[in-house]
């Protein structure tokens, strides 16, 4: 259970891709991603564009950055993007099969 995610989430666990997450719950099944011992998660998200102008207008990006978008000026606000969470990981045991 990822919480809460501005805007998408791209998951996989141990190089398996589970998928991509849009809108809520941001929740998937990983069961049958895992193996015994340690596991690799990871989780891909995606920022809001007009965050990345804003980063731009504040010249805290390198590199070149070019958008058709005017108006985005280095004082704006930031809106919510990226991993908000709370991540949560929850386990659920299996029936018991009697």
């Amino acid at each position: 259970d990822l919480g809460a995610v501005g805007e998408l989430a791209a998951v996989s666990v141990n190089g398996v891709s589970l998928g991509v997450l849009w809108r809520p719950p941001y929740r998937l099944d990983i069961t049958d991603a895992l193996r015994p011992g340690r596991n690799n998660l990871e989780v891909r998200v995606s920022n809001l564009w007009v965050n990345r102008a804003i980063g731009a207008a504040r010249g805290a990006l390198d590199g070149d950055f070019v958008t058709n978008s005017a108006g985005y000026r280095a004082d704006a606000t930031l809106l919510p993007s990226g991993l908000l969470g709370p991540v949560t990981i929850e386990v659920t045991p299996a029936p018991d099969p009697h």
